[in-house]
């Protein structure tokens, strides 16, 4: 792999690490599963160093080197393939900003939806001939995996937080989750089958066997998520000390599985692409 590859690779995974956990924190917030004003304001400066990154290496990319990130020649272009997506970050990284400084629900909603619409705006279903619904169902993906990907911080029992508001807290993800998780799952096998044009070249191509990863990865995690649904959460009400380490298990194998798609995607979209 060039140098230019792995800033590609790098870049890519902290802005889907960081966006995630934007939209996720934005989310949370909205629904009163959490408050914490200084994290939206860090995750905003996140985002928008992110997405300045991204525009760099796409500069560098369109030069041909590392050598050419800072130069202005071929901005132009740049800009035209990278600015409208990376525009979009920066608008939800200043809607989160200033929830963090006024705290309303609304600006919070606003701020994950604009993050996950600049998913929409490039990528493999983008590039699509004839894209129709596909790069909006990226956006809604994105969304709603954002929604998920911050459930191990937020949901963390820490020491000092009651028995009475974790299981509450645990609870009302719970009702959210049962309904819209399972939707990451069928969009991702939906947006697979329109970008590789079917599920013949699933394992046939580099590409095809890390969405395929991707996709375990994404099955081990609705496993997860019933777990804590059928058990840990009936456990937190009824012997609240075993349900906290029961949370913590899994919520632990939850972020883990987390980094893994994170890499998984970067390297999809990276160092290999669609058959098709």
């Amino acid at each position: 792999m060039s140098p230019l590859d792995a800033a590609n690779l790098v870049t890519k995974a902290l802005l889907y690490a960081v966006s995630l956990g934007a939209i996720g924190a934005a989310l949370h917030g909205a629904l009163g599963l959490m408050a914490n004003r200084r994290t939206w304001f860090w995750l905003a400066g996140l985002v928008a160093v992110a997405a300045i990154l991204r525009l760099v290496i796409l500069n560098a990319q369109m030069g041909g080197s590392l050598r050419a990130a800072l130069s202005a020649e071929q901005f132009g272009w740049t800009w035209a393939a990278g600015g409208p997506p990376a525009l979009a970050l920066l608008v939800g990284a200043g809607f989160l900003i200033v929830a963090s400084l006024v705290h309303h629900r609304i600006l919070l909603a606003l701020a994950a939806i604009s993050i996950s619409a600049s998913f929409a705006l490039t990528g493999h279903s983008a590039g699509l001939e004839a894209p129709g619904f596909a790069p909006w169902i990226v956006a809604g993906h994105i969304l709603i995996a954002g929604f998920w990907f911050a459930a191990p911080v937020t949901l963390w029992p820490g020491s000092g937080i009651k028995d009475a508001d974790v299981l509450a807290r645990t609870e009302a993800f719970s009702w959210v989750a049962r309904v819209i998780v399972p939707l990451v799952f069928l969009s991702g096998v939906y947006l697979f089958w329109r970008i590789n044009g079917g599920f013949s070249g699933l394992l046939s191509s580099g590409y095809g066997q890390l969405l395929a990863s991707k996709l375990m990865a994404a099955t081990l995690l609705l496993g997860l998520g019933a777990v804590n649904l059928m058990f840990v959460t009936r456990q937190l009400a009824a012997e609240p000390a075993k349900g906290r380490a029961a949370l913590r298990a899994t919520l632990r194998a939850e972020a883990i599985l987390f980094a893994a798609i994170i890499i998984i995607i970067a390297a999809a979209t990276t160092v290999s692409g669609p058959t098709t």
